[in-house]
């Protein structure tokens, strides 16, 4: 399975990176930001969309659009700075690699960079979405991928395009459905990362299991019945790698952030173009 989803990335690499091109802010995508931004959602009850879009109408918060071959991006920033956080040519290479056909439609993304970091609630509370969620998408549509958190946005970025490329199995349930989908963003992520170096993948892959189980070790703590919310986006992930094969003897480690996958390195962000207090990456 490793073999595989290296090879895959390495056919990647062995291509150019996408051009990415300025775009301007149609009405179409303000309607759509108008419409999501404004209404209610259980993965955004701390309602980030409506927040940063009320910034934009305010000059509080940057707009920037980029568009490439494989989809478009609609980012809205906290301050200028977050302009260069964003990985665009990692972010160009994942489209393309979820683009399979002559013929799919481009993505279109939606990128509301809400500085809110993922932590732990007090102690005897429960964990929810505002403590973990940072995106969401609408089945199968290619078109509609809302991020709307800056921290960990490239795992949730291919987290939603596999929902929306109809990649899920869903006569398995929600939680089941959620739990094979992060598996595979949290995997596919160690990969891209790897730029494919196998010798890199596979130290990105042990991080993240290290990652992964350490931090469940204390999620588990907050878990008062087996299949309580986070369990889909934590615990359930963890067994889908254990029952890949690819979940790895745990080394010691210290989690105390609720981020799907291990903060970069500075190197990794220096790689990838990133500023140094990015969370994007």
């Amino acid at each position: 399975m490793l073999q595989e989803v290296i090879q895959l990335i390495q056919e990647e690499w062995s291509q150019k990176e996408p051009v990415w091109k300025n775009l301007p802010l149609s009405k179409r995508d303000f309607q759509f930001l108008e419409k999501e931004c404004n209404a209610e959602s259980e993965f955004d009850p701390m309602w980030a969309r409506r927040t940063m879009l009320n910034g934009m109408k305010t000059g509080h918060t940057r707009y920037e659009g980029k568009v490439c071959p494989y989809g478009q991006v609609i980012a809205l920033y906290t301050d200028d700075s977050q302009r260069q956080d964003v990985p665009w040519g990692l972010w160009g290479r994942i489209l393309r690699l979820y683009s399979d056909r002559a013929d799919a439609k481009p993505f279109r993304i939606y990128f509301l960079a809400a500085p809110h970091l993922r932590l732990f609630p007090a102690h005897g509370k429960p964990i929810t979405a505002i403590h973990i969620n940072g995106g969401y998408t609408y089945h199968c549509n290619r078109e509609t991928i809302m991020i709307y958190r800056a921290e960990d946005a490239t795992r949730v970025l291919l987290h939603e395009l596999m929902h929306s490329c109809c990649m899920d199995k869903m006569e398995n349930g929600v939680d089941l459905v959620e739990a094979e989908t992060e598996a595979w963003a949290e995997l596919l992520h160690a990969a891209v990362l790897s730029e494919g170096d196998e010798a890199v993948f596979r130290r990105e892959v042990k991080k993240q299991s290290d990652w992964m189980q350490a931090q469940n070790a204390v999620v588990r703590r907050y878990m008062k019945k087996p299949m309580d919310f986070p369990w889909r986006y934590t615990i359930g992930k963890e067994e889908v790698w254990r029952r890949w094969g690819i979940l790895q003897r745990a080394s010691p480690m210290q989690v105390a952030s609720l981020r799907l996958t291990p903060p970069p390195t500075a190197s990794q962000k220096v790689q990838h173009g990133v500023g140094s207090e990015s969370t994007i990456l």
